[in-house]
């Protein structure tokens, strides 16, 4: 009997937070660990001799591991719950993290961001905050990810590039310190979506179809399957920043690893300006369905201007109309999805989507390094640019396909009304 108070006085203390603000703060622990190395990687990479392509490798290997398990991670999430998802994932982050600061050579430096593709920290968050949020809201509850995501990357690079002067395994260190602190807190505070739990064996049996099967499902569905294209198209050109950035910044104003932390410190700001406190209003402005094709339009401006000046004022508005435009697309695509997918396959929808914006990432360093190494600093920009000319025009088309929709039900509803039914 004693037993049973005890673990419902261990519930009833994790429940005393808001569950929204503790899966905020999760993330943002999270991305701050995560935004302490992102910065260090082209430096660190060059202290073993390693060059654009092989930069692009180490990029790359993140993504390939987060498309074969963000899917797998999204559906057991629905199965088994989000909770233990998170705390293993977190657990994962924290052995990669291990690593990086273990690291003497690039191969283990490589395995290190393998294993850290296989935690999936922010896609089980986006499911949780699609449990516990109505539909009214989910853009506002995914905004507010969006903006942890924006502090931890003001945070986290500052952190790492102060402490990458006493070498980098001290940027490593002070992130497995934050991820096991993140592991405790998710243990104490984070209950599980009441919404949402479960069985294996039900889920199974509504959903037991192979991951290749789920995503030609999505890729079929009207508005889904395009804006998966979008997402994919664009994260092929995005995926190519981490590698082709650094490299300018180092051709153009010899940029080193603390200057570069700067960069990443500006972009977390403009996140938390835009995810933090306008994207809820631009939304309800204009609509889920214009941002779809503004943020793209906005990325391809920024991308074709950054290379053409050595222009450290032409540099910085052009960073800060792509991190706009992949601040609006990041928010607004999964609450567009989230939004036409029944409740008990979010999850797995959203793994899905996930995966599919994840694979894009595989060949985007690798063609951004290799373009950049044989045809140098414009024709990775302009490869980039274009590939986001393509998602601006699939966004319009997205776009104008809602309309059509809302068009449609509205005239039905005439119909129905004017016939009294």
């Amino acid at each position: 009997m004693n037993r049973g108070v005890g673990t419902s006085g261990k519930s009833q203390r994790r429940l005393q937070l808001s569950p929204a603000l503790v899966i905020t703060l999760t993330i943002f622990i999270d991305i701050t660990g995560f935004g302490m190395i992102i910065p260090l990687l082209p430096f660190y990479a060059a202290t073993f001799q390693a060059g654009s392509t092989a930069l692009g490798v180490l990029v790359a290997s993140f993504a390939i591991m987060q498309f074969i398990f963000s899917p797998i991670l999204g559906r057991v999430s629905d199965n088994v719950g989000r909770r233990p998802l998170l705390l293993l994932s977190i657990l994962i982050s924290t052995a990669s993290f291990v690593l990086f600061a273990l690291a003497n050579s690039f191969p283990m430096l490589l395995l290190s961001r393998i294993i850290a593709g296989m935690a999936t920290e922010t896609g089980v968050a986006q499911a949780y905050v699609a449990d516990t949020t109505e539909e009214k809201d989910r853009v506002k509850g995914i905004g507010r990810l969006g903006a942890a995501l924006g502090v931890g990357f003001i945070v986290g690079p500052a952190i790492g590039g102060f402490l990458s002067a006493y070498g980098f395994w001290a940027p490593g260190l002070a992130a497995v310190a934050l991820t096991s602190l993140n592991l405790l807190f998710v243990f104490l505070f984070l209950p599980e979506p009441a919404k949402r739990r479960y069985s294996f064996v039900q889920s199974e049996s509504k959903s037991g179809v192979s991951y290749a099967r789920k995503l030609r499902a999505a890729l079929t569905k009207p508005l889904i399957g395009p804006t998966l294209g979008i997402s994919f198209t664009i994260t092929l050109a995005f995926a190519a920043i981490p590698v082709i950035v650094p490299l300018l910044t180092i051709s153009f104003f010899n940029f080193g690893s603390i200057e570069m932390s700067y960069v990443f410190v500006y972009i977390g700001i403009i996140q938390v300006i835009l995810q933090g406190f306008l994207i809820s209003r631009i939304v309800k402005g204009v609509g889920e369905q214009r941002l779809l094709a503004f943020g793209p339009l906005l990325m391809t401006v920024g991308m074709f201007l950054m290379p053409l000046l050595q222009n450290i004022a032409i540099f910085l508005a052009s960073i800060t109309m792509i991190s706009l435009g992949v601040g609006m697309v990041d928010t607004v695509i999964p609450s567009f999805i989230s939004k036409r997918t029944p409740a008990d396959e979010q999850g797995g929808m959203l793994g899905v989507a996930n995966s599919v914006s994840t694979i894009a990432r595989v060949p985007g360093p690798l063609i951004g390094g290799s373009v950049f190494e044989l045809w140098g600093l414009l024709a990775s920009f302009f490869l980039s640019g274009t590939l986001l000319l393509i998602a601006f025009g699939a966004g319009c088309r997205v776009f104008h396909a809602c309309r059509r929709i809302s068009d449609s039900a509205q005239i039905l509803q005439t119909d129905s009304t004017q016939l009294g039914i």
